[in-house]
């Protein structure tokens, strides 16, 4: 360990992860200053008592410990409470800012589904409309109806990026769903906007 954690303490950071959901949790101890992992343990619950022991090696090294950070979950603050009650104790900055925009989040996953039923209304009946057009196009052999087809597959590729805009995911804290979807239909409209203005100067010419 590096000599700062020898001569003052540990800076200590505890996270659970559970690789299958519904199965065994790991809970990861680490020395925030050196990296360096303190111990890793296994456990089916996580009660405080659990807790406690998960933090029992690092009390049998006998070293200091200056703080700890965690995600604040109720088991893990009573567990130091109980440990070390007169050291700090912060949240991870991640989790915390996870939890601050839990409710813009939730808002804005709301504005998605309300997004993706209109538009699913709207755009569901347009492919098969598409499709059953091509398919009668290219049953004439004309350079016009080649060059209608090749517009109708162009609008498909439109409606089905417009679908796949309601169907993006999003994380906490900062990666909105609804926002993607919106930015990405706004991309979309731009686009349709500057084959208007080209189909425009075309014909004027």
């Amino acid at each position: 360990m590096g000599k700062s954690a020898k001569t003052r303490g540990f800076l200590i950071s505890i996270d659970g992860i559970q690789p299958d959901k519904g199965n065994e949790t790991i809970y990861l101890v680490r020395e925030i200053i050196t990296g360096r992992l303190l111990h890793a343990q296994n456990v089916r619950t996580s009660d405080t008592e659990t807790m406690k022991q998960v933090f029992s090696p690092v009390l049998e090294l006998d070293v200091p410990v200056l703080g700890i950070i965690s995600d604040a979950q109720q088991s893990i603050r009573d567990a130091i409470a109980s440990l070390w009650p007169d050291i700090p104790h912060q949240t991870c900055q991640f989790h915390y800012l996870r939890e601050a925009a839990r409710p813009i989040f939730e808002f804005d996953r709301a504005v998605r589904v309300k997004m993706r039923k209109t538009l699913t209304e709207k755009l569901r009946p347009l492919r098969p409309h598409i499709e059953r057009h091509k398919q009668s196009l290219a049953q004439v052999q004309t350079e016009e109806a080649h060059h209608e087809q090749q517009q109708m597959q162009i609008i498909d590729s439109y409606v089905v990026a417009a679908q796949a805009s309601c169907h993006v995911d999003g994380k906490l804290p900062f990666d909105y769903p609804g926002l993607k979807g919106y930015q990405a239909l706004d991309t979309l409209d731009q686009s349709l906007r500057q084959v208007k203005k080209r189909q425009k100067k075309k014909e004027n010419h």
